[in-house]
């Protein structure tokens, strides 16, 4: 009824365009059409965040008292925080809807100068950084049998229902929990919510997204935490890679809380940038080489191994010589990896330049000519190609691929190489330098669709997604690497049910099915001409084919009303904008 209100005093004529929709019987686009409008309302995220707050409270009052955990709290004062930076982190977990077992307070200069009462447990002692006193906190914690402790930052704050949420959300399997965020907006409401992905150990690497808004398991992080050496000046981020990430270490399981659970300041999430590489470069020691990234990010370049892995490019094509022509030269005089060879699938081509280049080009030892004489069937030429190749790893590559960096290849195999990996994608970009490819996002359309469509190439669009590499659920085929077992033992692309569409993305499932990541790393960057061999799925003529297959897809991997793990519930499924 509230939303109805709103919607007939803010918004009458999206309304109004709604109800029209669903008058001329068009549920779907009735539908998106209201959730757009809502969605649109005064205050619609906070109200979002109220909502959450009424169904986490439901879950707790359905529990037993001893079902709850006891929630506690600390706090860390350095000589540098600004007073009311940490007197508003301590007013804002005096002030949760489910109040602290306990909120202890360490401090760099000694017995803190605070008023002990209430909650509030002062640890006596002298801790010269954040993660010392957070170390004493959970020694204090066990003893007080506080079960999840949250580290919160002094300048940061908890929205009133964040111990709420961590409660209703603790069901004991993760040892670190991990909620959404957003910034301190006029009168400190909540503005920029990041929404955040499941949890991703590659992308943890690339992006701090857990330690502003976290708890940790006492019982299940006091120990390795406590085991490892102190380095003056660790920070909470280093301190959870080594429990999460490092593979040496307990590799403790994480959980995401899709509820904001933390506010900091405008822009934190991008900055200590430094600090992030350089933990970053000492938890991999040498088997990486690590950069600052854009917009705050880390890049983690995987060393090779030697000798360097042989790849076979698959290259499909039909006619176009102009297309075939700039691929193939990019990928003959502008690809400096070392080893590789080419496999040029041609689907009976007619034009006879195109015939008379490709005789030409399949003079160069690197280069295998197969033909396809038969209809237009994506997954069966590439299959093909895939079969007379002889090297560990495939690429699939579109002919209407623009190589314009050298190193794309080299930075594929980066992560190619990695163990479990699957499928690894490059960002692909429209010829006007926007972004067609970040990433393949299952249930967007109630299908599948690309990440950050749109997005000019430079801008950080949605806090940085498109710029750091990370997991995937699906990555397209217009360039896509997969080690040759891995794509044997899945049966390569679906010839069958999945001729032309979705053929790629079905792949990739299949290889996570087996239990393997897909990658994707915008340190490939190439320029796709997108179908301009093929033509469009749309077209009135493919249009039939095309909802057969649709229909295919869905089926076999439920995607209508599926939430992808990179992106989030409340995140708008119709759009591939975030």
């Amino acid at each position: 009824m509230r939303d109805a209100s709103l919607l007939i005093l803010c918004r009458p004529a999206r309304l109004a365009g709604a109800g029209w929709a669903r008058l001329c019987g068009k549920r779907v686009r009735a539908r998106n059409r209201l959730q757009s409008a809502i969605a649109s309302l005064p205050f619609a995220h906070q109200r979002l965040m109220q909502a959450g707050a009424l169904t986490d409270f439901e879950t707790l009052s359905a529990r037993e008292d001893g079902e709850i955990p006891r929630i506690g709290v600390h706090l860390h004062l350095t000589a540098g925080d600004a007073p009311d930076a940490f007197q508003t982190a301590l007013a804002s977990v005096q002030r949760q809807s489910l109040p602290p077992e306990a909120i202890f307070v360490t401090s760099a200069q000694g017995t803190p100068d605070i008023a002990s009462a209430g909650a509030v447990q002062i640890v006596e002692g002298h801790f010269p950084d954040r993660t010392a006193g957070l170390r004493a906190a959970l020694d204090a914690a066990t003893g007080c049998g506080v079960d999840l402790m949250v580290p919160l930052a002094s300048g940061d704050a908890l929205p009133g229902n964040a111990l709420a949420a961590y409660a209703a959300y603790y069901t004991g399997a993760a040892a670190v929990l991990y909620g959404d965020q957003d910034e301190f907006g006029r009168g400190g409401i909540g503005r920029e919510p990041w929404l955040k992905p499941q949890w991703d150990p590659r992308l943890f690497l690339s992006q701090d997204y857990v330690s502003h808004a976290c708890a940790l398991r006492v019982d299940r992080v006091s120990a390795p935490l406590t085991a490892a050496p102190p380095r003056e000046g660790e920070s909470l981020y280093e301190v959870l890679l080594r429990l999460t990430v490092d593979p040496a270490g307990p590799a403790l399981p994480v959980g995401h809380v899709p509820r904001v659970t933390a506010r900091t300041p405008a822009g934190a999430w991008q900055r200590e940038q430094d600090s992030r590489h350089a933990a970053v470069a000492r938890l991999l020691d040498g088997r990486a080489e690590v950069q600052n990234g854009q917009h705050g990010t880390v890049d983690v370049q995987w060393i090779l191994p030697s000798p360097l892995p042989r790849v076979s490019i698959v290259v499909a094509t039909r006619d176009r010589v102009e297309l075939l022509r700039k691929c193939m030269e990019g990928l003959l005089e502008g690809t400096d990896y070392p080893d590789f060879d080419i496999v040029l699938v041609d689907n009976d081509s007619r034009d006879p330049e195109t015939l008379d280049y490709m005789d030409s080009v399949a003079a160069d030892p690197r280069v295998q000519l197969l033909r396809w004489p038969h209809p237009f069937n994506y997954s069966a030429i590439n299959n093909h190609g895939a079969r007379h190749a002889a090297s560990e790893y495939l690429c699939l590559l579109n002919n209407d691929i623009e190589i314009i960096h050298p190193d794309w290849l080299t930075a594929m195999m980066r992560e190619a190489v990695q163990p479990g990996v699957g499928a690894v994608g490059a960002r692909l970009l429209y010829p006007d330098r926007s972004i067609q490819h970040a990433g393949v996002v299952i249930g967007m359309g109630n299908a599948a669709g690309h990440a950050h469509r749109g997005l000019p190439e430079g801008e950080p669009g949605y806090f940085a997604q498109a710029h750091v590499a990370r997991g995937a659920s699906a990555v397209t085929a217009a360039c896509l690497l997969v080690a040759k077992t891995h794509f044997d033992a899945v049966g390569g692309l679906d010839e069958e049910g999945l001729a032309v569409a979705y053929n790629d993305v079905d792949l990739c499932l299949k290889l996570r099915a087996l239990g393997l990541s897909n990658i994707y790393t915008p340190a490939a960057t190439l320029v796709h001409h997108e179908s301009k061999s093929r033509g469009l799925d749309f077209a009135p003529e493919h249009m039939e084919r095309y909802l057969r297959e649709l229909a295919v897809f869905q089926q076999r991997w439920d995607s209508i009303g599926h939430v992808d793990a990179w992106h989030h519930p409340h995140l708008d499924r119709t759009s591939e904008v975030y």
